[in-house]
């Protein structure tokens, strides 16, 4: 059998292989990009959280402030009138403890927004970081991307010029989506993949004669050593 057909499917099997190459950098690229927007999507959800707890800071401060000036308040009335000093009393000490919740709360308020500052610093940097790397996969993924669709081509003519015989086979190993491809090699007198033993007869056969065969075991096709 033509040696000429055994080189096709030799250049069909490093073309096979070059696919796969610029799949994997294309979802290399895709997956370096996605990791950088995972981490500016987690710093805004944080940002939104900690706007989310100065609103309600905010709003609970007001409310404990006025609380407060409520206590006051009624202390300062019942002293004008004379009023238990008992009770004069519970409202000082709740007037009291509501401004060391005011205090903390400020505190707080000022932690949030130093936090804020943080933040949107991180973020500034991270969008610029973001805009270069997004120019370079997009660049990367363009040139891998073309590079395929021209192997592609490149196979599908391959298949085109194949032999019935030898097309009808490819065709056939191709639809089991094997690991590492459809193609392998005697290793000493066994299948390189798989291990199966070959007989000396089939050996001869796929490397000096150059018939078609494929490996009972892992039923992948024998490229003969020299094609």
């Amino acid at each position: 059998m033509s040696a000429e057909w055994f080189f096709k499917l030799k250049e069909y099997d490093s073309l096979s292989k070059m696919r796969i190459n610029h799949l994997k950098a294309i979802k290399e690229q895709q997956a370096r990009l996605e990791s950088l927007n995972i981490k500016r999507q987690k710093k805004q959800d944080e940002v939104a959280e900690l706007k989310s707890e100065l609103h309600s800071l905010q709003q609970k401060y007001y409310e404990s402030e006025k609380k407060m000036k409520s206590c006051e308040e009624q202390a300062s009335r019942l002293k004008d009138i004379g009023g238990s000093e008992e009770k004069i009393n519970a409202y000082i000490k709740e007037a009291s403890v509501i401004e060391n919740g005011l205090f903390e709360q400020l505190e707080r308020t000022d932690g949030i927004h130093i936090e804020l500052e943080e933040a949107k610093v991180f973020l500034k940097g991270l969008e610029k970081s973001f805009t270069e790397i997004e120019g370079e996969v997009k660049e990367e993924i363009q040139k891998h991307t073309l590079e395929n669709s021209q192997v592609e081509m490149r196979m599908k003519l391959i298949m085109e010029e194949l032999p019935d015989d030898f097309r009808r086979i490819l065709e056939s190993t191709l639809k089991k989506n094997l690991a590492v491809g459809p193609f392998t090699r005697l290793n000493n007198g066994s299948c390189f993949f798989c291990h199966w033993k070959i007989s000396r007869v089939d050996e001869s056969e796929i490397d000096m004669q150059r018939q078609l065969k494929i490996c009972p075991q892992c039923s992948r096709i024998f490229l003969p050593y020299g094609s």
